[in-house]
């Protein structure tokens, strides 16, 4: 359970928490983000989503560009059937696939951009992870990675978990929870400038995300 061990797979139980209460917190934050990577997303792009969850991000990006062609992949097999359900729902065409961000089941050069939001902490190893990630870039790709950032402001993490689906009592004890358990156990800038410093990769930018309790790891692969 993820509840004992950050890395290990959720159970049935935590994804549809997460699903219902975190991910539209997730999704809000998301707004800024969804818009920042619009922005680095050529209209017939091949993006993947790695760790998509419920599938919000990837929809999201599915709707901005509707030419995109847009995967996601989750470990999670509850999680694919919801992201598949909601993607039927929004009559969007998204391909949603099981598998392990640290084996993907990609041929080597098949997407324009990748992408995963507060994903790479549940990786057994994240630097494996995000090799896989490069790997499947075609050359002058995109990798735009989104995290909890461990060194956040107490002002955005307090913002966003007030967006969590909880009742207001609750909201207190879902702080910590977030600051101890989840941004505790996230990657702070340090950390996101080791991984990219370990990828083959350049143009290469580490930053937090303003009014977030998130950072963004990023680089191209060269051509």
């Amino acid at each position: 359970m993820v509840l004992a061990d950050i890395a290990a797979p959720y159970s049935s139980v935590e994804s549809f928490i997460y699903d219902r209460v975190i991910a539209p917190a997730v999704l809000a934050m998301g707004e800024r983000i969804a818009g920042e990577l619009a922005g680095q997303i050529a209209d017939d792009a091949q993006v993947l989503d790695v760790g998509c969850g419920g599938g919000h991000l990837a929809l999201d990006i599915a709707a901005r560009r509707a030419r995109a062609q847009v995967t996601g992949l989750d470990l999670s097999a509850e999680q694919v059937a919801r992201a598949a359900a909601r993607a039927q729902a929004r009559r969007l065409a998204v391909r949603f696939v099981q598998g392990s961000a640290l084996d993907l089941p990609f041929h080597s050069g098949s997407f324009d951009v990748v992408t995963s939001v507060a994903s790479i902490k549940h990786w057994p190893d994240q630097a494996q992870g995000l090799r896989e990630c490069v790997r499947v870039l075609r050359a002058g790709g995109r990798l735009v990675v989104f995290e909890a950032d461990r060194g956040c402001r107490l002002e955005d993490a307090q913002d966003f978990v007030g967006r969590w689906a909880l009742p207001r009592p609750l909201r207190l004890p879902a702080l910590a929870a977030f600051r101890t358990w989840v941004a505790g156990q996230a990657i702070d800038l340090d950390d996101a400038r080791a991984l990219v410093g370990g990828l083959s990769l350049e143009a290469t930018e580490v930053r937090r995300v303003p009014g977030t309790p998130a950072l963004m790891l990023a680089g191209s692969k060269p051509l």
